[in-house]
């Protein structure tokens, strides 16, 4: 009888069943922020607004500056001119205008300039010849209109006041200086062939509207005596050094500038005119001055 097959011990395999790939979380999560929109574009378009705005601003700043300049030197030229014109001046000849205060065309279009100052150098009146300064406050843009005040100051240096120490002193003058408040200067005469040197110093005033020079030292050798004294010395061949003498100014400057001021100090003799409601462009400026 045979033997039966032995049976196999070994169980059959389990059949083998593959599991699914987990879903990749990293690369949904990529997509995800990849599909949304990205904030860097606002603020390239911010940005650029930005600049565009700056640059406006800029150009415009710019813009003002140019209409500012432009403004201001033609108003400048203007005054200059007119200037000219009430001085009897030549065209070539210097004129320095500065308008103080906001600028110019704030200034325009409030119709009326806070300061004007205006240099006039090497001004000859008659035959004094100095640095003019004139200063209008108030000025109206419409110069037909008045201005607030004008203030004229004249400053002749020690040297240019020599011109008129013949007219001074009534005779040959040397030695012209400004000392403390006098002006100084020596002269002579003579008595029988004897020649005499005699100072002068003499105090400039106001009278009349005009500049007067009236004696108020007077020194012999090195005595000091007075008018008196001098004259009972000498008699009256000395009476025109003692005499007051005028000098009219007013045929040389506008006539609405009066003559209110004048002294010695720092080496120049200074005279000062002044002028209220005075129109730059009305004939009261454009017009001098007549001596009486």
């Amino acid at each position: 009888m045979a033997d039966p097959t032995p049976a196999d011990p070994t169980p059959a395999p389990a059949p083998t069943t593959e599991s699914a790939p987990a879903p990749d979380t990293a690369t949904d999560a990529e997509a995800e922020v990849a599909a949304q929109p990205s904030p860097a574009r606002p603020r390239r378009r911010g940005l650029i607004a930005a600049l565009i705005l700056v640059g406006i601003v800029v150009v415009l700043a710019v813009a003002a500056v140019v209409a500012e300049s432009v403004a201001r030197a033609q108003a400048q030229a203007l005054i200059a001119e007119q200037v000219r014109e009430a001085l009897r001046l030549e065209a070539e000849h210097p004129v320095e205008v500065a308008i103080a205060g906001p600028p110019v065309l704030w200034q325009a279009a409030g119709g009326r300039f806070e300061q004007i100052t205006v240099e006039v150098p090497e001004l000859a009146v008659g035959e004094l010849r100095g640095d003019l300064t004139l200063i209008a406050e108030g000025a109206p843009l419409d110069t037909a209109q008045p201005t607030e005040t004008v203030q004229a100051v004249f400053r002749v240096a020690e040297s240019d006041v020599a011109a008129l120490a013949g007219f001074l002193a009534g005779a040959v003058a040397t030695d012209v200086r400004l000392d403390e408040r006098e002006i100084r200067f020596e002269t002579g005469f003579d008595i029988f062939g004897v020649p005499f040197s005699i100072g002068i110093g003499l105090t400039p005033t106001v009278e009349e509207g005009q500049l007067a020079f009236t004696p108020s030292s007077v020194v012999l050798g090195d005595e000091r005596l007075d008018a008196a004294q001098l004259r009972e010395q000498f008699g009256g061949i000395v009476d025109p050094l003692l005499t007051s003498q005028r000098f009219c100014v007013a045929q040389y400057l506008p006539q609405a500038l009066e003559l209110t001021a004048v002294q010695v100090g720092d080496e120049q003799l200074v005279v000062v005119f002044q002028g209220a409601d005075v129109a730059l462009g009305g004939p009261a400026f454009s017009t001098l001055g007549a001596c009486p």
